[in-house]
């Protein structure tokens, strides 16, 4: 065997090895999240700010008490540059997922307090809790 070919070997082996025993690259930390029996019991906490993440549609249809709509299709941080970087955040849509991507960028935007409804305005009304129609 040629030294170039013993070279390319050795190189994929070491690859090989260092794939299959090799240290896994750290996991980001998960999205706070907040059930919706914890919700109610934060409710009357006047630092805490609701955000519906969801369409304008969908939020006419029936919302959280006090939750301020943020147009996710349109949502940019200049949207909440009035609110503290310390004030309790709790961010919903219709299941999690778009609450969950703007709830990222607040916390990515150094907002510290900030956490994701769990199972969003479904969860919320599937526990039988109230929601607004303005």
């Amino acid at each position: 065997m040629n030294t170039y070919r013993f070279t390319i070997l050795c190189i994929l082996i070491l690859n090989v090895c260092s794939i299959t025993y090799g240290q896994q690259a750290p996991q980001a930390p998960s999205l706070p999240k907040i059930l919706p029996e914890e919700l109610v019991e934060l409710q009357a906490d006047t630092d805490l700010v609701i955000l519906d993440t969801r369409s304008p549609e969908e939020y006419e249809q029936g919302h959280l008490e006090n939750a301020r709509f943020v147009n996710y299709e349109t949502f940019r941080l200049e949207d909440v540059a009035d609110l503290s970087k310390e004030q309790k955040i709790i961010v919903y849509c219709k299941k999690g997922g778009r609450s969950d991507k703007v709830s990222q960028q607040l916390i990515d935007a150094g907002y510290k307090r900030v956490k994701s409804l769990t199972g969003g305005i479904t969860a919320w009304q599937e526990k039988g809790y109230p929601t607004r129609h303005d």
